[in-house]
């Protein structure tokens, strides 16, 4: 009995969370990234100004039929996995795989997520603007997965990617990372078109939100600690743990082509969270 209460006690999770939890956030207070978060607006600007100048020269619709028939020269199979990265479900999970090592990152991404949907379901509601399937006639346009009918503008798929990638960049230095992630980004914006879920200026709104976001979920984070108490990290985790199981029991957004890939990743997350939360701990390291 004494042994399994000291092994109890070694846990991270039991013995040394609040120790990661205040480093954490003297790490985030000390390496405030203003330059990031510039670009980062710069780039949602860009987006905007994109989608401004689309809707002014080629209306609301303007580009899908461009983008859109080029969606058969890649399997159906791609499309499907890459517009389910854009899934809330898939994004919580995949921050699992940083939980205990980035606490901050997990509180930032929070934060994003509140802000976000108040933001994209309260602009849904406000244009109740119509898909690309009501729109346009039956084999005007190439179909993947479910056909999605109302609540277009703007992208959420495109909000959740590139909030994501947005938090990535803010916390993750290397020049080559972060445009893999900017294009990775991109890439999900494009496929909501391709799977003929969205329109171009849904994608580059929603794009420029998610970006917008971050940077004001960043400034948020820093004037707020309560994300770096060990309560609110454990609500977050339960929070990510219920998206990683909804996967692992078939959720797939619309895509079933994409659920293999999608149970991979859930599981492998899974493994990681159990290894780095429940496992011996480890003395914390300065970066």
């Amino acid at each position: 009995m004494q042994t399994l209460l000291s092994q109890i006690k070694a846990c991270f999770i039991v013995a040394d969370l609040p120790a990661r939890l205040d480093h954490s956030q003297q790490l985030f207070n000390d390496q405030f990234d203003a330059q990031a978060l510039k670009r980062l607006t710069q780039l949602a600007l860009v987006l905007l100004g994109g989608a401004l100048l689309l809707w002014l020269v080629a209306g609301y619709h303007g580009a899908f039929h461009l983008l859109n028939q080029f969606t058969p020269r890649l399997p159906a199979t791609f499309w499907q996995i890459v517009t389910f990265m854009g899934d809330t479900t898939f994004v919580l999970t995949l921050a699992l795989l940083v939980g205990r090592r980035k606490p901050e990152l997990l509180w930032v991404l929070f934060i994003a997520a509140i802000y976000g949907t108040l933001a994209t379901h309260g602009l849904k509601t406000l244009f109740a603007a119509d898909r690309p399937p009501v729109a346009l006639l039956a084999g005007d346009y190439n179909l993947v997965g479910n056909a999605l009918r109302n609540g277009s503008f703007p992208s959420g798929h495109s909000f959740t990617a590139f909030a994501f990638v947005s938090v990535a960049y803010y916390f993750f230095n290397g020049r080559q990372l972060r445009r893999g992630l900017l294009l990775l980004g991109g890439l999900i914006g494009l496929s909501r078109v391709m799977v003929a879920a969205h329109w171009p200026v849904d994608v580059l709104v929603g794009g420029a939100l998610g970006m917008l976001i971050t940077v004001a979920a960043v400034k948020t984070a820093r004037l707020s600690p309560i994300g770096f108490r060990w309560p609110m990290h454990l609500f977050i985790l339960f929070l990510l743990l219920v998206a990683d199981l909804m996967i692992m029991s078939g959720h797939t957004g619309g895509y079933p082509q994409a659920q293999l890939f999608a149970k991979v990743i859930a599981f492998t997350a899974l493994l990681v969270f159990v290894s780095e939360y429940f496992l011996p701990a480890r003395k914390l390291r300065s970066s």
